[in-house]
């Protein structure tokens, strides 16, 4: 029988070359991802609320004109109110985004700098990348709309301004030092909680050492016209203030530097320069005036000057806050007026209670309140005081102050005492002259000088008569007896007498006089009759009136 053996199986050992394929494969598919992510760079989110103009693998993110990424999708978020741009970055792009890069759509824009973004209009818009060199990695942005004025690290200090218009300054308005352009208005705001406009102001470097805390901005309109009191005055800025305003600071007159502030720091906006100054005036004793002659001409924010030197402000005019019954103030007592007197334009450290007192120690010595004229081509007035050494006033001057102290009084001010103005002076005493003329008994005059004329006749008839008698007994012979002496005294007496007779030069000459006073007071009475019609008609025309027209006669 023959055996039968089992066959020995046994693994080959031998590593089968044929592997080498699929193992190589793997790893060039392995080391090709690799590359390619580290070829991709970072991914970026970009978030805006209009995508207008950007193409999903079409725009294009550039720095300085050269391609850093690309927008790979553009999609809206899901409450529907923004949309979520994701863009791939070249690899060495990946350092420069950082919490002070900023990315914004280049467009076609026209605006105070002129027009930008014209290369868009055939390559379509594109977003610009401005790095930022903070440490901190940052791979999501908000996508503005418009450029920013400067790196969020630019040398310089940005300042906030605060005020309640809004009107005058816009987004890359220029930021003016003594007319040298140094900085531009970057970002605007309006607070609805405070009502008030708030402007992000961007300083450069060097010029950012001019900023302290004692500066003073104010908006700059390039031509400005102030027709006042005080006289014009023109203000002409810049070219660039011309076309688009801008905003100004600077030191005041006489100001010390202060501190350099650091960024963030808050000043207010001012409308203008004048505004600045007339603000710094924050201590003032208020006044009420009583005017008895018209106001015209006066505005708030006239000056009050002593002797030529500015010491206050109109504050309203008229002023009738807290006063009853208006009208009749007005009527009675005269147009009320409120003044200031200003402690910081007089000097340094008055305090108001110094000033107070010094004020009713000029009212005791008589100071007075008077308008006086500041411009002769527009009627302004303002408000002059002085110290009169003449402080009599008769009886009804006593009981009109003493009225205005108490109106005064119940409305919670002290009373200055006021004067009549030179003009006013002149026109009063005008129109006193004039009532007394107007008073004059000029018609018992004219009876009485025609009583006169006519008593003078008789006289002159009876002197006539005399001499007639006295030549007739001159001629007598009784008198022809008397001595030599009482005939040449006789004779003397009537050549005397001759020289009143009828036809004499003496007695024409009277006569004549008599008859020209006579017309005088004639042609006298209708001025007379005008004036009692019309008591300034010496001043002002006097109205003529119509000549008389002839009626026709009833049939």
């Amino acid at each position: 029988m023959t055996q039968q053996h089992s066959a020995q199986v046994s693994r080959i050992k031998q590593w089968s070359p044929i592997w080498v394929v699929p193992i190589a494969a793997v790893l060039i598919g392995i080391w090709m991802l690799y590359n390619h992510y580290q070829q991709q760079g970072a991914l970026l989110t970009l978030l805006t609320a209009d995508a207008g103009g950007i193409v999903a693998g079409k725009t294009q993110i550039k720095s300085r004109s050269v391609d850093v990424g690309q927008v790979v999708s553009v999609e809206l978020s899901d409450d529907l109110k923004q949309v979520i741009i994701k863009a791939r970055m070249k690899p060495n792009i990946t350092p420069l985004l950082n919490t002070g890069s900023q990315f914004w759509v280049v467009k076609p824009q026209v605006g105070r700098g002129g027009i930008t973004g014209l290369n868009t209009l055939l390559s379509g818009v594109y977003i610009e990348l401005q790095p930022g060199d903070a440490e901190k990695q940052q791979l999501e942005y908000p996508l503005l709309d418009a450029p920013p004025i400067a790196p969020a690290d630019a040398p310089g200090v940005r300042v906030l301004l605060s005020t309640a218009d809004s009107g005058g300054l816009a987004v890359g308005d220029p930021v003016l030092y003594r007319g040298y352009e140094v900085g531009t208005v970057e970002h605007s705001e309006f607070d609805l909680t405070l009502r008030r406009t708030q402007y992000q102001l961007y300083i450069r470097a060097p010029f950012d050492v001019l900023v302290s805390e004692n500066v003073r901005f104010w908006l700059s309109s390039g031509f400005s016209v102030d027709l006042s009191a005080e006289g014009l005055q023109v203000d002409v800025g810049s070219a660039t203030t011309l076309l688009s305003g801008g905003v100004s600071f600077d030191l005041m007159q006489g100001w010390p530097a202060g501190e350099a502030v650091n960024n963030g720091a808050e000043f207010q906006l001012f409308p203008n320069k004048q505004s600045i100054q007339d603000g710094l005036y924050s201590e003032f004793v208020e006044y009420l005036l009583f005017f008895d002659e018209s106001v015209r001409g006066l505005k708030a924010g006239a000056p009050v000057e002593y002797r030529g030197v500015r010491v206050g402000t109109v504050t309203s005019v008229p002023f009738f806050f807290s006063i009853d019954k208006p009208f009749e103030v007005s009527l009675q007592q005269g147009i009320p007026v409120l003044i200031r007197i200003e402690a910081g334009r007089l000097y340094e450290n008055l305090s108001l209670a110094q000033l107070r007192q010094e004020l009713e120690r000029a009212a005791q010595l008589g100071m007075h309140a008077a308008l006086k004229t500041g411009n002769l081509l527009t009627g302004a007035l303002y408000i002059d005081l002085d110290i009169s050494q003449d402080t009599t006033i008769d009886v009804e001057q006593q009981a009109m102050q003493a009225q205005q102290l108490a109106l005064s009084q119940s409305a919670g001010y002290p009373m200055l005492p006021t004067a009549r103005s030179g003009l006013s002076n002149i026109e009063q005493k005008v129109l006193m002259a004039l009532d007394k003329i107007n008073n004059l008994p000029v018609e018992q005059l004219l009876v009485q000088s025609e009583q006169t004329m006519q008593s003078t006749e008789v006289l002159l008839q009876n002197a006539s008569k005399m001499v007639t008698q006295l030549d007739a007994l001159v001629s007598s012979p009784q008198v022809q007896q008397l001595p030599a002496q009482l005939q040449q005294s006789l004779q003397d007496l009537q050549q005397m007498l001759a020289g009143l007779s009828p036809g004499s030069v003496a007695y024409d000459r009277l006569n004549g006089n008599l008859q020209t006073l006579d017309q005088v007071l004639r042609e006298l009475q209708p001025v007379l009759h005008t004036l009692n019609q019309q008591s300034n008609a010496l001043v002002f025309e006097a109205d003529i009136p119509n000549d008389p027209e002839p009626k026709r006669a009833k049939q």
